[in-house]
């Protein structure tokens, strides 16, 4: 390009109107906002301050009893877990597997970015989300992970029907829903 051009075009001294390269900052400007507003629930908004006082306070283990190496049998992998407490043994209740996820798509208004964020949550069946208030999903799914445009008013009612089986009267009610609300 001319230099002569660019002076004229950075250095005019007569306000003609707006400089060519104006636009162009401007369509930059907001393609960066753009691409801010479709990744900002991606970006992480800080950490836990707490976690990182904390990782050197643990107090050290100390065994008390001698090692002794255990043979893996069919006893050893059903007995029942023991932890050794200053020479005293107590047996830890057997915890139950975690139960298998519902597809909790199916309850209007949540879909595939709303589930990961309630599994993260916690609430991975439809018993879970059932029993959560509409106020605590709410600040899961609006204040925490920012999503504004989901409205969990009908969620647990939704969930209740679909634990208990009651597809019929579920299907009912959200052909009477839009996106989730009463219409």
């Amino acid at each position: 390009m001319n230099i002569h051009f660019l002076a004229t075009v950075f250095l005019q001294t007569e306000p003609v109107g707006v400089p060519g390269w104006v636009p162009w900052v401007i369509g930059v400007i907001l393609l960066l906002l753009f691409w801010w507003g479709l990744n900002r629930n991606a970006i992480p908004q800080g950490t836990d301050s707490h976690a990182d006082e904390h990782e050197g306070d643990h107090e050290p283990v100390v065994h008390t009893e001698p090692h002794v190496q255990h043979h893996e049998t069919d006893e050893a992998v059903h007995a029942e877990p023991e932890i050794a407490m200053h020479s005293k043994s107590v047996t830890l209740p057997e915890v139950e597997a975690p139960a298998k996820p519902d597809d909790l798509k199916i309850v209007e208004g949540i879909g595939p970015k709303i589930e990961g964020i309630l599994h993260d949550a916690g609430i991975k069946t439809f018993a879970e989300l059932a029993a959560t208030s509409v106020a605590q999903l709410e600040k899961i799914v609006r204040e925490d992970a920012g999503i504004r445009i989901a409205f969990p008013d009908t969620w647990p009612e939704q969930a209740r029907l679909a634990a208990a089986g009651e597809w019929d009267t579920l299907e009912t009610l959200q052909d009477e829903l839009k996106g989730g609300r009463h219409a």
